[in-house]
């Protein structure tokens, strides 16, 4: 039996080779790999010795042989193929461990890898016969079945993830040759891995699943989920909604609320505990069985908090202080609590019957950016309710209007097809704290109805898009009124 290994990642080796030599296997080496195997002392066959030729043009071609590849690729069920083994004086490799350069360390001309990926291919196409390994983490897998050897279908799944690790490696070569730097470039590969499964989609009977990208390691694919019950597709998804959000407002302690993709309670405040309570009041019957995500560790104080209120189906934290989560855990069993890692904005990415839709993440702009068109100016602490609300608003589904009243959610109306409706749930949800509070649309009022449902229910600043054909005259009303009224430079549609 002879084993071929040729690895840029050589972590492992150590245990593995001697395990192989001392299964029977006879050692092909490559490069880097056949010097590592000298220092350890473990008999094998270097590749140049078996193809008659040194390593050539500073490395670029060592494997690239029929000497390498006629053993991988020789059909073992042939009798034709054996004679010619056999003729050549080869004997058949049967193991293919093998790893490419880390393209993505230092993208360049030096670091595609040309040999590896042949080999790979080589090995994966002949699975009938031969066991292709491109994972370290599958070492001891294979080391555990040297005794038996593989099945086809072990064999066949191995070669599955072998193309799947080189198309991967493909593409990232690809998108750097084609040198394309926009948001939206010509050509966009993703090559997607499934770590977990759901136990449905968005309904009992949808199956479910989550996929990381290759390669890249960050955000929900990291993320450490404490509890009895594994996430769902929609806890999944409603986190990812309330930690967007509150990654937008800044470093003073902050909670959000998120039933059903959109906010329903947000609030900032001196500790994490006020908090969450006044996000918690801001809808209290919309947050139960909702997702509450918070930018401070778990203490056993909020968690005590927490258990005073009705039940939320995950919690997101930075992390945990001492055993706080298992206050809530011993309570509420099927409760779930995520510990995120952060990540940076991706790319969002829809699909549609025959395609896909993209764009870059919706950026949130800043208080100074709102133009004011009304001889009333709001105060600061008004001003910062309006850019509260309009944070809110742009992580609603649209139509949304939102109402904020120190630097807490009192009323948020979303998902509506009017306007004006969604101004007046946001009204209804506020009751008598929409008085002296900030507003905000996250698209022009096409008509005077949604901005006079404000009006009438005492808010005093209001925060929309222009690009209305009544513009000026929703700026007069507010002029009337005493509101003051700002327009935002651009609109927060959500769908």
């Amino acid at each position: 039996m002879q084993a071929l290994i040729s690895l840029y990642d050589k972590s492992g080796i150590e245990s593995l080779a001697p395990a192989l030599v001392e299964a029977g296997y006879s050692l092909i080496a490559s490069g880097g790999t056949a010097e590592a195997l000298q220092q350890l002392g473990i008999d094998h066959t270097k590749v140049e010795d078996l193809t008659g030729f040194p390593s050539l043009f500073g490395g670029r071609v060592k494997t690239l042989h029929p000497a390498i590849h006629g053993p991988i690729l020789a059909d073992r069920s042939n009798p034709d193929h054996l004679s010619q083994l056999e003729t050549q004086g080869w004997s058949a490799v049967d193991l293919v461990i093998v790893n490419l350069y880390p393209f993505d360390s230092d993208p360049g001309v030096e670091l595609i890898d040309i040999g590896g990926p042949a080999l790979v291919r080589a090995g994966a196409k002949n699975f009938a016969s031969v066991t292709v390994v491109v994972d370290p983490n599958d070492y001891s897998w294979v080391l555990d079945h040297l005794a038996t050897g593989t099945t086809i279908d072990e064999r066949r799944r191995l070669a599955a993830k072998a193309f799947s690790y080189v198309s991967a490696y493909d593409a990232r070569v690809s998108s750097w040759l084609e040198g394309d730097t926009a948001i939206l470039p010509a050509h966009k590969v993703l090559h997607l891995t499934r770590t977990r499964e759901l136990r449905y989609g968005e309904n009992p009977h949808q199956p479910g699943a989550f996929y990381v990208e290759e390669g890249v390691q960050a955000g929900w694919g990291n993320a450490q989920w404490l509890g009895t019950e594994a996430p769902s597709y929609l806890n999944i998804f409603d986190a990812d909604a309330a930690q967007h959000l509150l990654d937008r407002l800044g470093t003073e302690p902050a909670c959000v609320i998120v039933k059903h993709g959109g906010p329903c309670g947000v609030a900032s405040r001196d500790t994490i505990v006020d908090a969450y309570n006044e996000a918690f009041e801001g809808d209290p019957l919309s947050a139960f069985g909702g997702v509450v995500a918070i930018n401070r560790p778990l203490t056993e104080e909020l968690a005590r908090a927490m258990l005073e209120h009705p039940k939320f189906d995950v919690l997101v934290a930075p992390g945990v202080i001492g055993q706080a989560h298992e206050i809530i855990l011993e309570r509420r069993r099927r409760s779930r609590i995520a510990l995120f890692p952060g990540a940076p904005s991706t790319l969002g990415i829809r699909s549609v019957a025959g395609g896909y839709l993209m764009q870059p993440s919706d950026e949130l702009e800043a208080a100074e950016e709102f133009r004011l068109v009304t001889s009333r100016r709001a105060s600061a602490l008004e001003l910062a309710d309006a850019w509260l609300a309009v944070a809110v608003a742009q992580a609603g589904a649209s139509n949304t209007v939102t109402i904020v009243q120190d630097q807490a959610a009192v009323g948020v109306g979303q998902g509506q097809p009017s306007r004006v409706d969604a101004s007046k749930i946001a009204v209804a949800k506020a009751g008598g704290k929409a008085r002296g509070g900030a507003a905000a649309s996250d698209a022009f009022f096409p008509f005077p109805d949604g901005l006079e449902t404000l009006i009438d229910a005492g808010v005093t600043t209001v925060v929309a898009p222009s690009g209305s054909v009544k513009d000026d005259e929703i700026a007069a009303i507010a002029e009337r009124a005493g509101v003051a009224f700002y327009f935002a430079p651009r609109r927060h549609f959500r769908h």
